[in-house]
């Protein structure tokens, strides 16, 4: 098993170069390997060069004598109480987002460095206070995640903007920066900030404690987006102090802080879970983050085993030694997975990652570090959409099924519905996508919906008594409404009076039924029901007209006759003698059939008594 130590230093020391190797994708549970190398910094590469100085000293004594700015206040009687002067932006998470990577230097002999704290975090003859942002430090400046803010409430005497902002090491560049001067007449630089994100308050203007002033970033002399602060007791940079009090401070005797930060602060800035590991390209490329809050089942992240994710902490200042305890905990608070990480070496920065097995069921899980007694978390969705059918999926033309979506806050089908459940009446491939309250979204696989056609709808014609479908197969016969045993062929012969219907069953078990064919036998004569005549009025009293729709029928010769339902001859037209009025009306009301027998056939239609001429 592969095992790599990975160093960040946090220092973005203004004058730094730095490379990226390339990523590991461990095969045990061990961090990937991603290292920076700090370059050498020292008086010859300061953040603030001479020139810039002078040039900063000049600007500000003349705007203070233009817009009549009070004048500086003397060396040690300084009374202002400085507020941190960075804040996260509203949507950044992070459990914090910054270290020191380089204190005012106390010792003045060249080539010899001591921090306020007697230790060596800064470089020889660095004025200011460097706060680098971290992790992912250029996609926090891209996306304007760390603001920097007024430390104190004063007047803007000098301020740069428009300058190129993502350099990556020594050079002549200016950068965009802020000097503003307190009410004590101290002075401080907020310097090495993102083009164009200044504020929009001029030169004379007031500023409040905790006001925006910028964006960190990286213009000027300057190796990776960071802010140098640097306080002066009076107008010029001979006036410096540093803001922090300990045993090697000799250039003020307290703290400037309204609340100081602890030296080299145990802590992890970060815990994220990623889809695949990060990208942390050389300066200044933006870094890749793949984080998500979100991961939906089934996930295959990229390089990684099925159904596993990146479980990242970002760390500053590990110490060798210390225990980091890290667990996935379930929806309930309880553990689903946990594991222990011990610090080895002592790092500036680093980031740890594991390649750990998510969770299977829906829910919001907390990834949660404990390091140094500090607990640092990040909640992530498991989603999943799935659709289940209210029935089968393969049904006849007709028919259809009710799909419905898994339980979420909102629902969007490939149809466009927006409803939990949907009827699903066509052929097709359905999909919905499902949406928790945290905004976590997950696409079911297709339910695939298959509607078979119907036959065409059979018609009965008849020959005599025999009976005939126009389909060639699946035929079923029934009379009056009841199955025929075994009557399955083109054709049937018709054994007794009643209403016939064909049933067509064709190869994926659709069906259509046919009209009711209504068949009468009165003795060796075949009636069959025609729309050849009209009979008028009908319903009728038992008195009604016979008209002839078209030349299916003739007159001469014919014979008109009429049935009860038991196929008892009730009226009989006179022989040679046809008329068209009819009258029955001494019958019992019911259903009659009339009939008219010519040479061009037989034609009947159904006729219903009801009601008397009384």
């Amino acid at each position: 098993m592969k095992k790599n130590n990975t160093l960040f230093p946090l220092l973005m020391l203004c004058a730094f170069s730095f490379s990226s190797h390339a990523q590991d994708i461990p095969s045990g549970p061990d961090e990937n390997s991603i290292e920076y190398t700090a370059g050498i910094n020292d008086a010859d590469h300061p953040c603030i060069t001479d020139r810039e100085y002078k040039m900063i000293e000049k600007n500000c004594a003349e705007n203070i004598a233009l817009f009549g700015v009070a004048g500086a206040g003397q060396k040690g009687m300084a009374v202002t109480s400085l507020n941190w002067p960075l804040k996260a932006a509203n949507g950044l998470s992070d459990c914090n987002f910054y270290g020191i990577s380089a204190y005012v230097d106390q010792n003045t002999s060249a080539g010899s460095v001591t921090d306020y704290n007697c230790g060596s975090k800064t470089y020889d003859g660095h004025k200011g206070t460097d706060i680098s942002i971290w992790p992912f430090p250029f996609y926090k400046m891209d996306n304007n995640q760390v603001q920097v803010i007024a430390a104190a409430a004063g007047t803007i005497i000098d301020k740069s903007d428009g300058n190129f902002d993502k350099n990556c090491g020594t050079n002549s560049l200016t950068a965009n920066y802020i000097a503003i001067q307190h009410a004590d007449g101290s002075v401080a630089l907020y310097f090495h900030m993102k083009k164009n994100s200044l504020t929009p308050k001029s030169v004379g203007q007031s500023v409040a404690v905790g006001e925006y002033l910028g964006v960190v970033g990286s213009s000027g002399n300057s190796s990776g987006p960071h802010l140098h602060f640097e306080v002066w007791s009076g107008s010029t940079a001979g006036t410096r102090i540093d803001p922090f009090s300990g045993p090697c401070n000799t250039l003020n005797a307290s703290s400037w802080w309204a609340a100081q930060k602890p030296y080299a602060g145990h802590e992890i800035l970060k815990t994220s879970v990623h889809t695949t590991d990060a990208v942390i390209p050389a300066c200044p490329d933006t870094e890749t983050l793949n984080e998500s809050s979100c991961f939906s089942l089934p996930f295959q992240g990229a390089g990684l085993p099925p159904g596993a994710a990146k479980f990242y902490i970002f760390m500053r200042y590990e110490t060798a030694g210390a225990t980091a305890n890290l667990s996935i905990l379930n929806p309930n608070g309880s553990v689903f997975n946990s594991w222990t990480y011990t610090s080895t070496t002592n790092y500036s920065a680093s980031l740890k990652s594991w390649t750990k097995t998510l969770p299977v069921t829906p829910g919001t899980y907390t990834f949660q570090s404990n390091y140094n007694g500090a607990i640092c978390s990040k909640t992530f969705d498991i989603v999943a959409a799935t659709v289940t059918p209210g029935g089968t999926t393969v049904f006849c033309q007709g028919n259809s099924v009710a799909l419905t979506a898994n339980a979420g806050s909102s629902y969007l089908w490939s149809t466009g519905a927006s409803t939990q459940s949907i009827i699903a009446s066509a052929t097709g491939n359905y999909t919905v996508t499902v949406t928790n309250a945290n905004g976590c979204s997950a696409v079911s696989a297709p339910t695939a919906v298959t509607v078979n056609p119907l036959p065409p709808v059979p018609t009965i014609t008849a020959n005599g008594s025999l009976l005939t479908s126009s389909s060639a197969t699946g035929n079923q016969w029934y009379l009056n409404g009841i199955l025929i045993p075994g009557a399955v062929a083109k054709t049937y012969t018709a054994t007794q009076n009643g209403n016939y219907t064909v049933v067509v069953t064709n190869g994926n078990g659709c069906t259509s039924t046919s009209a009711i064919f209504k068949f009468m036998s009165t003795g060796t004569q075949i009636i069959s029901e025609s729309n050849a005549f009209l009979v008028i009025p009908n319903p009728n009293t038992g008195k009604f007209r016979i008209e002839l729709q078209g030349e299916s029928v003739q007159t001469t010769g014919a014979v008109l006759e009429v049935y009860n339902l038991l196929g008892d001859k009730i009226f009989l037209s006179e022989p040679g003698h046809f008329s068209p009025d009819v009258d029955i009306s001494a019958q019992p009301n019911g259903v009659y059939f009339v009939s008219i027998r010519s040479y061009k056939g037989i034609r009947i239609m159904q006729v219903l008594k009801s009601g008397s001429d009384e």
